[in-house]
């Protein structure tokens, strides 16, 4: 698995380093901490250290976090229009400026906001330009060492007060045979 990472992560440099970790035995532990299953959203979001593998915040996860939003979006609304913020952290616009290049492939327009601005900007810009969504590169009150992803829906896929809102963890309601991924979803889209 660490070896097909390596292959596909956009940065030369975890890359890099994750191979060096698989040609070193003595660190086996390192490696298997880097690759003990992938970030999963809590409170609005990803947070994780910063640093190589899927179990730390880095381009690779960034960008595959932001092509799944991308992909709903996508099926919710015809070209999406995501607000991007970053604050000023380790990282941050690195995974701002990987964010922005995801969103325009995928054929979405990237709002960027200027670098270095606190949270509750990206979530009132994302009200305030009427955009689909909002991507917030943060770690807030986490570790030096850590950064993060934050996201916001508003515009076409949450409107009235669920507009600018941050989602929520995925959670299973096997009771009602219902998944709920913590993107809501919209019933007049197939």
């Amino acid at each position: 698995m660490a070896r097909d990472w390596a292959a596909h992560d956009p940065d030369p440099e975890t890359a890099a380093y994750v191979l060096g970790l698989l040609e070193d035995p003595a660190r086996a532990a390192e490696l298997q901490s880097r690759f003990s299953g992938p970030l999963t959203f809590g409170t609005a979001g990803l947070r994780g250290e910063v640093g190589a593998g899927e179990s730390r915040m880095n381009r690779a996860v960034v960008t595959r976090a932001t092509y799944g939003l991308m992909d709903w979006l996508g099926r919710q609304v015809e070209g999406p229009r995501v607000v991007i913020g970053c604050d000023a952290r380790h990282g941050s616009s690195d995974f701002y400026t990987t964010a922005a290049e995801v969103i325009s492939a995928a054929g979405g327009t990237a709002l960027l906001l200027p670098p270095c601005l606190p949270t509750p900007v990206t979530a009132f810009a994302v009200r305030a330009l009427h955009a689909d969504a909002g991507i917030m590169i943060t770690a807030s009150h986490n570790p030096r060492t850590d950064n993060g992803y934050k996201v916001y829906l508003g515009g076409r896929v949450a409107t009235g007060v669920a507009d600018g809102v941050q989602i929520v963890p995925p959670c299973r309601c096997r009771d009602h045979g219902v998944h709920y991924s913590g993107l809501p979803s919209r019933p007049d889209r197939a």
